[in-house]
């Protein structure tokens, strides 16, 4: 499953139609928008997943349940607060924000003003369809471990450093943080790494880009900053 996957799905499959109608865009425009942010969206995803200090925050939207009305059947509420807070979590900062905002406005035609607002809305689907997938594959258990493990003190800070010994990168840094030791993992350590991998697996966009999207998008991902652990966004 692939971000665009979790769009199309998302309301009973009418996401799209009703942020159009949220936003008064016609189905084509609506679609030209989302198609340009989902990119955007892969690409913030992917970084943070090479960066285990900034995973918490995404693990706590995932965990909270605060998104689920965003994703479920239906014509969801306006996102409100979770929804920026989420777009928060994700990009890291508003100047990061407004890039996305800029590009997405190049590349669909879709005014940066109807853009802005839309964000926080597919932010929101995009983060409520994550956790319903991984609820539906039995994970949700997995991330609510991961969220309080990355939130408790210092653990940002452990996991941007592994222990020596360990695999490295974020799946070493999730194996010296649970107690893998230098070796391999304990089972449940594997478990938790294991529903980390299926879920960063989702980040992949699903979206046929031109190369110069593409390589715009790498360059806006370079803008991306994610806040010191523990500071919140």
């Amino acid at each position: 499953m692939t971000l665009n996957d979790i769009l199309h799905s998302a309301q009973g499959g009418q996401a799209v139609a009703n942020l159009g109608a949220q936003f008064g865009l016609a189905p084509a425009d609506a679609e030209k928008a989302v198609q340009a942010m989902i990119p955007a969206f892969s690409a913030a995803l992917q970084q943070i997943v090479s960066n285990p200090a900034a995973i918490a925050g995404i693990l706590k939207e995932l965990a909270s349940g605060d998104h689920a009305a965003s994703y479920a059947p239906g014509q969801a509420p306006a996102p409100g607060a979770a929804g920026g807070d989420a777009l928060g979590r994700i990009f890291g900062s508003p100047q990061a924000v407004e890039t996305v905002v800029q590009h997405v406005s190049q590349v669909s035609g879709v005014s940066p003003d109807i853009v802005r607002s839309m964000l926080p809305a597919v932010a929101s689907i995009l983060i409520g369809g994550l956790a319903h997938a991984m609820a539906s594959l039995g994970l949700s258990g997995v991330l609510s471990q991961l969220a309080d493990a990355m939130s408790a003190p210092g653990a940002a800070g452990q996991a941007a450093a592994p222990a020596p010994g360990s695999s490295g990168g974020v799946f070493g840094s999730l194996i010296s943080m649970f107690g893998g030791g230098h070796a391999t993992a304990n089972p449940e350590t594997a478990a938790l790494a294991a529903g980390f991998a299926t879920l960063s697996a989702m980040f992949v966009s699903g979206v046929q880009v031109a190369q110069a999207h593409q390589a715009a998008v790498s360059g806006i991902a370079q803008s991306f900053t994610q806040p010191p652990p523990g500071t919140g966004v």
